[in-house]
């Protein structure tokens, strides 16, 4: 039944297409599934006008709207505009249109094959088709030719009419020319990717793509495959430089209305025009499902910059030397799901309200010749011509007015696969992962992880800013210790900052330095901060230190394997004078494990030394520190400006003699005892009695007894402080025979003068 119900729409079309005063092309036989498809899919009440090749453009009857036109035939519109009657679905079926404009009307676009349908066309009116595709304006699309005017005739066109670009498959755009071929996306331009498709780039010198004083962009579903090797030993030269900018004002000039007169656009660094995407301060550009990626396997054929964010003069402008104008910067740019890979410098720039969500990056390395050599840069354009790179790298740009300013970075991944030389840049700089710097408000980062061998992130001058949820590994052995180049670093100012859920590790053999450095400013909070290493030889105290008032560090910790380190008088928390002698209400408590063993009377050189403020400190009283040494069982406490120590000691011994055993336990000279506990390991020795003594050349002193009849004994003292270090006996009023053992512990506690 369906195929003699279609089979009757086909014939009454036809025939009622015969009415039209324009003949009907004898067409060749088709199967009725053929026929069918578009019309019975899609819009099955339509009739069908299949255009004659002597069809009249310039006189179009009404009756012809509501209607699917068939283009069998290339027409040539001799420069005319045809205006369409209502409703047309044009679908081409081999034939092309050229050389005129085409005025839509609600009207509708259809093929079924890579064909070319459009040659020297202007698109203009509304057409309801959602997307242009470049093959229809002569692209081939092989991934081999070249592309890319085919491109930009589809997304001026596109543009036009208010429709997207669609890329189905893989097309090379050839823009390796210097300051010629770079791609400008207008107001509204949408590039999307279905099946997976690459778009194969190979710019060297300028940039793939221009963003530039425009709105609403968007690119979505595709990947920028990066065909192209670069010379680490030619970094830049002014002619380059100044080819790229007369290019990028004459486009300002052009569609922004900005003159210059001996005056150019702003310009910043040359090595970044060598961008795949040069974000000149547009708005409301969405990267959506966007990979950037490296084909060649070597760093020396990698991505030198990915995305470029920039400062511009606004539009409408005229622009005089020595008279600066009003600028912009980036406003509204989101990154979702954006992947990097084989890229050196990641994004960098000035930006305002800017968000990336579910960012990954995999290879990634510094400048380097084939052979590793040259690393960061040398030759033409100075010794490290690059900039040291980040994954995100985002500040002020050197503008003298603007900053960066509502920055939300979410769920992150930085796999950190390094290629290339193990060599690094020396003191001239490294490849952590983040960069926040220059009077940056309102950032904040959640759920970041970082595997780069180089580090975390350098922050500095931050306000209103929140670091939660941060995972980090990195070696600070491939740097000098003396660089100073921790893996999380501070490099300016932080003020009403929180740093929360965050761990820091070190996997190096040994570590130098704390992979977590200090910082100053005011109002900021680190709350479980938890820092990782393995065999710890540090000579500086760390890792935890603000410098100012209003500041805490809680629930935080050290983590160490092994602690080699030989100086004496090590703390973990680093103050600065200033901060001693002025900060107030600044708050710490810390948890250590791993810290060297206290095994000896040497105590106060060898546990964890505990100052955060002066005794002149106006502010005494409203400083508080805590820091819990898990492997000593030892606390130091600073409250209402007294510091207190308190060590427990505990051990398990046998007792063989009547003259008794000295035990492990120490009582150094200052510390008193607090309490003691001692229990019977057996019911044999009941009617045994114990005492424990402290001894010295100042004679024993009966610490406590357990007398006969009693297993065990918990007792508070107040013994001491000793003045000097004491010994500590067991002993018994009978020979011990039982296999059982006798448990003690002992607590101490010293108050230490500022």
């Amino acid at each position: 039944m369906n195929y003699l119900k279609y089979l009757f729409i086909i014939l009454a079309v036809t025939a009622q297409a015969q009415n039209y005063s324009y003949g009907l092309e004898e067409k060749k036989p088709k199967t009725v599934q053929e026929e069918i498809e578009p019309v019975s899919e899609n819009l099955p009440e339509r009739e069908i006008f299949i255009v004659p090749s002597d069809f009249n453009w310039s006189v179009i009857p009404n009756e012809l709207q509501n209607t699917i036109w068939e283009i069998e035939h290339n027409f040539d519109l001799k420069g005319q505009t045809v205006v369409l009657p209502k409703n047309v679905l044009i679908r081409f079926k081999g034939g092309i249109l050229q050389n005129g404009e085409l005025r839509g009307d609600n009207t509708e676009i259809e093929t079924s094959d890579k064909s070319q349908i459009f040659a020297d066309l202007e698109l203009a009116g509304t057409f309801k088709s959602e997307y242009l595709k470049p093959y229809w304006f002569g692209a081939i699309m092989d991934g081999i030719r070249d592309d890319r005017l085919e491109l930009v005739e589809t997304l001026k066109q596109a543009t036009s009419i208010k429709a997207k670009v669609l890329i189905e498959y893989d097309i090379f755009l050839d823009l390796e020319t210097t300051g010629n071929k770079s791609i400008f996306l207008d107001n509204n331009s949408w590039l999307e990717g279905k099946n997976s498709p690459n778009i194969i780039i190979n710019n060297l010198f300028s940039p793939a793509f221009f963003i530039a004083l425009t709105k609403d962009v968007t690119i979505k579903n595709l990947t920028f495959l990066y065909d192209q090797s670069y010379e680490a030993n030619f970094g830049w030269n002014e002619k380059i430089h100044s080819t790229n900018t007369v290019f990028l004002a004459n486009y300002l000039t052009e569609n922004h209305n900005l003159k210059f007169e001996s005056s150019t656009p702003i310009t910043k660094s040359p090595i970044s025009w060598r961008s795949v995407i040069f974000m000149d301060a547009p708005e409301d550009v969405l990267l959506e499902n966007v990979t950037i990626k490296a084909k060649g396997s070597k760093a020396n054929q990698f991505i030198q910059w990915a995305i470029k964010l920039k400062e511009e003069y606004k539009p409408n402008q005229v622009i005089i030397a020595k008279n600066r104008g009003e600028t912009k910067t980036p406003k509204n740019i989101e990154l979702k799901n954006v992947t990097l890979d084989g890229v050196i410098m990641g994004i960098q720039g000035i930006v305002s309200d800017f968000k990336s969500s579910g960012l990954q990056s995999y290879r990634y390395s510094d400048v380097q010749d084939a052979n590793g050599n040259s690393i960061g840069g040398s030759g033409t354009g100075g010794q490290y011509w690059m900039h040291p790179p980040h994954l995100i790298y985002l500040n002020s740009d050197d503008s003298p007015i603007l900053e960066s300013k509502n920055i939300i970075i979410n769920n992150t991944t930085d796999y950190g696969i390094y290629v290339g030389s193990e060599k690094v840049r020396g003191s001239h700089g490294y490849c952590h992962s983040l960069k926040l710097v220059d009077n940056i408000t309102n950032a904040k980062v959640s759920n970041y992880k970082s595997y780069r061998r180089d580090g975390l992130w350098d922050l500095g001058n931050l306000t209103n800013s929140e670091f939660k949820n941060i995972y980090s590994e990195s070696t600070s052995e491939i740097f000098d210790d003396s660089w100073k180049f921790q893996a999380a670093r501070f490099l300016g100012e932080l003020n009403n900052c929180l740093f929360q859920n965050i761990t820091v590790k070190d996997v190096s053999e040994t570590s130098q330095i704390f992979p977590w450095d200090v910082t100053h400013g005011n109002q900021v909070i680190m709350d479980n901060v938890q820092i990782y290493v393995n065999d710890l030889n540090t000579t500086e105290d760390g890792p935890f230190g603000i410098y100012g008032s209003n500041n805490q560090v809680i629930n935080s910790g050290l983590h160490i394997s092994k602690h080699s380190s030989s100086n004496e008088h090590l703390g973990v928390i680093a103050i600065d004078t200033e901060t001693r002698l002025k900060g107030y209400n600044n708050r710490y408590e810390i948890t250590v494990k791993g810290w060297r063993k206290l095994t000896d009377y040497f105590v106060s050189g060898k546990c964890i030394k505990l100052i955060i403020q002066d005794k002149s400190n106006p502010n005494i009283n409203s400083n508080y520190g805590k820091v819990i040494d898990e492997t000593n069982n030892y606390i130091s406490e600073v409250l209402n400006g007294k510091r207190t120590d308190y060590w427990s000691q505990s051990e398990s011994t046998k007792i063989l003699d009547k003259n008794g055993v000295l035990l492990n336990t120490k009582i150094p000279n200052s510390f008193s005892v607090t309490s003691v506990k001692l229990v019977k390991g057996s019911s044999n020795d009941l009617n045994k009695s114990w005492n424990l003594i402290a001894d010295s050349s100042d004679g024993e002193v009966l610490i406590a007894e357990i007398p006969p009849g009693r297993m065990e004994l918990n007792k508070n003292l107040d013994l001491g402080p000793f003045k000097l270090n004491q010994g500590v006996y067991l002993k018994s009023n009978k020979m011990n025979t039982s296999s059982g053992n006798i448990n003690i512990s002992i607590q101490l506690k010293r108050i230490v003068a500022n």
